[in-house]
């Protein structure tokens, strides 16, 4: 499973970012938490493509 997909499942199962640090030519870290059961997770990604189809979802999946 790549991890956009794992970040998809992740959703599903009720977790949320709740913050992102990119650097321009590194990897980016995600930072998630469930808030229904307390739990969190962190997950490091890298290459371009990825990081932006996963900040788009992030995006068009947060609330505002």
């Amino acid at each position: 499973m790549n991890e956009f997909e794992k970040i998809k499942e992740m959703y599903d199962n009720g977790f949320r970012c709740i913050r992102y640090d990119d650097t321009k030519d590194g990897e980016m870290c995600i930072y998630f938490k469930n808030f229904e059961n307390e739990d969190s997770e962190a997950l490091r990604i890298n290459g371009f493509e990825q990081k932006m189809q996963i900040k788009d979802f992030i995006n068009q999946n947060s609330m505002r």
